[in-house]
């Protein structure tokens, strides 16, 4: 979906932008999504958002046009979240490809280190998620919301490419 307004009346040849990270403006953006630029400045640009209304928005929340943006299409669990501490998501991407993290929540980790043979008594795990529940809407979630701040590919591992 493209929004292009400027004045009233639709522009040619317009500069565009897309929007990789949503941040605090759900209102206007949706990543993924191009945008008309109808004004900016050194760190800003004017868009014309989802709501129809003209906003100033930081540049960091936008990419050319012509980028391709990574966005989730769909994710699956690949262990028992009631057996598992620390349990598989892959993740499936609009452009084919495949990523995975691990999730847990604090009881799942209160338990891991209550386990005696822990060794050694640390971890570190950049591609963890920690959630409050493992519920499939709770995942979801904070799944989508990672998606749409552009922060799912920084906390996931490539897998693979179809």
């Amino acid at each position: 979906m493209v929004q292009s307004i400027r004045d009233g009346n639709e522009s040619m040849g317009a500069r565009m932008v897309k929007c990789n990270s949503i941040g605090v403006y759900e209102h206007a953006l949706t990543r993924g999504n191009s945008y008309e630029v109808v004004d900016e400045d050194a760190e800003k640009y004017r868009i014309v958002g989802d709501q129809g209304r003209r906003v100033w928005i930081p540049a960091s929340y936008f990419s050319r046009e012509d980028e391709m943006i990574l966005m989730m299409e769909e994710w699956q669990f690949d262990d028992d979240t009631d057996t598992e501490y620390f349990i598989e998501v892959t993740i499936m991407f609009k452009d084919g490809s495949k990523r995975w993290c691990l999730l847990t929540t604090s009881e799942k980790l209160i338990e891991y280190f209550n386990n005696e043979i822990i060794d050694p008594p640390g971890i570190n795990i950049k591609h963890l998620v920690i959630m409050k529940s493992m519920e499939k809407e709770a995942v979801e979630k904070t799944l989508r919301h990672l998606d749409n701040q552009g922060e799912l590919q920084e906390v996931t591992i490539f897998l693979s490419k179809s």
